[in-house]
């Protein structure tokens, strides 16, 4: 008990002891005070700026202490044209937190001369900083759509000063200045100084605490790009819409604890908090002084539409793919949306009348003098209104109907999720997109699962039986997307013709007599919603998903069956076309590691290769030129055809190397014709710092593709009789296979 009083007596002195007593602790000693006001109220130029800070409680005193002051002081002419220009405010009627809020922006932290303007940072060649923190603080607070309500902190409001080093790094013109702030704002010359839309008039009237310039116009604090959003009817629909979908709020301690008594600022014995607002496509909309992740200041520019144009938009060109009803649209496109609306840096004018304006999406922000209704400097950025809506590029390209339409929202989100939406919108390009509906992709076993059992995150599932499923990497999402898209070419639908056409991820697909072939040449697909004409090229729809190569070449090889002797008068099982060649890489010990060093996958290695078949390796082994792998013959008993020499595995795999053909997908359409380099080096020229690979060529005679042997009578012939015993045309991830009629043993 004795402990627990103590502890109370300990408390109660702490307490005590840590009341702020400004008279007796915090006040200057006598004859030592804080001049600037005193200085301010001798010069009869600024009788009216007086005037105004007597009736801020609490700010007199708080200049005439020890603190630095930098004050940019409006003289008694700004204060007339101010007055005159709102005719409803005089310093007796203006209410005190709003005079308080407009004397306090006129009040800078700490000291500041003109050099220290001009001249910014570390050394004088940074000049970077132009952005300076007033003493003026905004209050706000809204309504959540559960009807909370929410107080937001913010930081105080920011003055801008522009300097000739400013307007050399921030490209910025006179023009673009009276643009922003009016016609017949102009820079000051003799000082070299504006602050915000005023110019300053007078510099450097030094004070024992302090620096005041003279400025010609009375500052009013702006609102920031979210406050202005949200505040102005004009863009009610347009913030709603933003709000609803993209606005969250983070707890701010520091914030809440600062405002006095730990939280609890009316003494009723509840924390009054305070929260930051997040936009989840941009964090810096909502902030007053922004900076970059190196530090460095960020002023930001945003194009808000009329709300004239908003409402012809959503009603006519967003709303009718989404049903005319907004939350049918996907968070995916109306993140597009108002991304393509923002910019994370300061565009002038005279930048934007150029083509120089680059949003947050990357796109050119295009827009014309005459779109703008009116320009503005809010606390965090430059502020437009347009009499448009500044549509993404990706709405306009390929990706556009995809985007804009609720029954393609899957493939949609396949192109942004993996990343392919900047690509596949460029400028400058030229695609043919084939776009699967949402059912499409169901009926195949592809479909989106938004709350996945065991915690598993929401994407992209296939389904090959009922009950079982398995998540779509990215990767293999990103093969999907590529494979619906043919490149280079901007085909209508009568354009597609019978073929092979190079798609995006690549590899090929096939066209015969408008059906649709990929990878899986039983899953066939037609054109069902033609000739969508975009900036760069034609969107289709089409009645199924096109496959994409699911194996690499070595697997697509090594998945072949094994040689199939059945002894009986039965006819041997016929087997793929594969299997010989399969047993002689096993016999050249050249494992999935070794393979693949010859076939490996990435955007820059792709490779033919010509498979000897089945009945040539085994002509050549019974002939005793080929080492003997398995069983050669139906009536022969297996052999196990174990090369132990390492010399003979050596030679065996220099000798399979040779119908590797390197960097060319060829197919059997004799588009590519010439002579290439295989993968096999040459024993004479070859150096180990400089290979030298023998080449071979290929020809196209009578509707025939042929391997040639350079130098030699030897040829090849792709079998395109019986396509199910003789395979062609076999797409993988790293090239193609084809099966020809020639083992080649002169490269043995």
């Amino acid at each position: 008990m004795r402990k627990l009083v103590v502890f109370i007596i300990l408390i109660s002195i702490i307490i005590c002891g840590c009341e702020r007593k400004y008279g007796a602790f915090y006040d200057p000693p006598e004859g030592e005070e804080g001049v600037i006001y005193k200085q301010l109220a001798s010069d009869a130029r600024f009788s009216t700026f007086v005037s105004a800070i007597d009736k801020v409680p609490g700010l007199k005193d708080e200049l005439s202490s020890s603190g630095l002051y930098t004050i940019m002081a409006p003289d008694n002419e700004a204060f007339n044209k101010f007055f005159a220009s709102h005719p409803t405010y005089r310093l007796d009627v203006i209410p005190v937190d709003t005079l308080s809020l407009i004397v306090k922006y006129h009040i800078m932290k700490w000291m500041a001369f003109q050099v220290n303007f001009l001249y910014p940072g570390i050394t004088k060649d940074n000049f970077s900083v132009f952005k300076y923190q007033s003493r003026a603080n905004m209050a706000y607070s809204e309504t959540t759509q559960l009807g909370r309500s929410r107080a937001i902190y913010y930081d105080s409001k920011m003055l801008q000063v522009y300097t000739p080093n400013f307007l050399s790094l921030y490209r910025m013109t006179e023009q673009d200045y009276a643009g922003i702030y009016g016609a017949g704002s102009t820079l000051a010359v003799e000082t070299k100084m504006n602050v915000m839309g005023a110019k300053v008039t007078q510099i450097d009237i030094s004070s024992g605490n302090g620096v005041i310039h003279v400025i010609d116009k009375v500052l009013v604090p702006p609102l920031n790009i979210i406050q202005k959003l949200t505040t102005d009817s004009e863009y009610s629909q347009f913030s709603q819409l933003m709000n609803n979908r993209f606005r969250s709020y983070t707890y701010n301690s520091a914030g809440t604890i600062a405002q006095g008594n730990y939280g609890d600022i009316n003494g009723d014995g509840l924390i009054d908090s305070l929260f930051n607002r997040i936009y989840s496509f941009d964090d810096y909309l909502d902030i007053e002084n922004p900076v970059s992740f190196t530090n460095a200041p960020i002023t930001l520019t945003a194009f808000g539409p009329s709300k004239l144009a908003f409402t012809d938009y959503l009603n006519n060109t967003l709303g009718p793919g989404f049903k005319n009803n907004t939350d049918s649209i996907p968070n995916r496109t109306l993140n597009l949306l108002y991304q393509a609306h923002f910019s994370n840096t300061i565009l002038w004018p005279s930048k934007v009348y150029a083509g120089e304006a680059i949003n947050l999406l990357g796109d050119k922000i295009k827009v014309t003098q005459s779109d703008i209704i009116e320009s503005s400097m809010l606390s965090n950025g430059a502020f437009y209104k347009v009499n448009k809506v500044i549509e993404p590029t990706a709405f306009k390209s390929i990706t556009g109907p995809a985007l804009l339409s609720l029954n393609n929202w899957y493939f949609a989100e396949m192109v942004v999720s993996t990343g392919l939406l900047s690509a596949l919108s460029a400028e400058g390009t030229k695609y043919t997109l084939l776009c699967p509906s949402n059912e499409a992709f169901i009926k195949f076993g592809i479909f989106w699962y938004q709350y996945p059992p065991f915690g598993a995150k929401a994407g992209f599932y296939r389904t090959t039986a009922p009950g079982v499923y398995s998540s779509i990497s990215a990767t293999m999402l990103k093969s999907l997307v590529g494979n619906h898209i043919i490149i280079n070419k901007e085909l209508s639908a009568g354009q597609i013709t019978d073929g092979f056409y190079p798609t995006f991820n690549n590899s090929f697909i096939l066209v015969e007599g408008g059906k649709i072939h990929g990878a899986l040449r039983d899953t066939v697909s037609v054109i069902v919603d033609p000739d969508h004409h975009q900036s760069n090229g034609y969107f289709h729809g089409i009645s199924k998903p096109i496959m994409y190569p699911l194996n690499s070449i070595y697997t697509t090889i090594n998945s072949a069956s094994s040689w199939n002797y059945i002894p009986t008068p039965i006819a041997p099982v016929v087997t793929p076309e594969y299997t010989k060649f399969k047993e002689l890489v096993i016999a050249a010990g050249i494992n999935s590691k070794d393979f693949i060093a010859i076939t490996a996958v990435d955007v820059d290695k792709r490779f033919t290769l010509f498979v000897p078949s089945n009945n040539a390796i085994t002509a050549a082994q019974v002939a005793g030129i080929l080492p003997k792998t398995g069983a050669v013959l139906p009536n022969e008993p297996n052999v196990s055809g174990v090369i132990n020499d390492l010399v003979k595995r050596a030679r065996l795999e220099a000798y399979l190397r040779y119908f590797f053909i390197q960097q060319k997908q060829i197919l059997t359409d004799g588009t590519i014709t010439g002579i290439f380099a295989t993968s096999k080096k040459d024993p004479v020229l070859s150096t180990p710092t400089d290979p030298v690979y023998i080449k071979a060529s290929i020809t196209y005679t009578g509707g025939v593709v042929t391997f040639n042997e350079i130098g030699a009578t030897s040829t090849g012939i792709v079998d395109m009789t019986q396509p199910t015993i003789y395979p062609q045309n076999k797409l993988a991830q790293d090239g193609i296979i084809q099966i020809i009629n020639n083992a080649f043993t002169s490269k043995y």
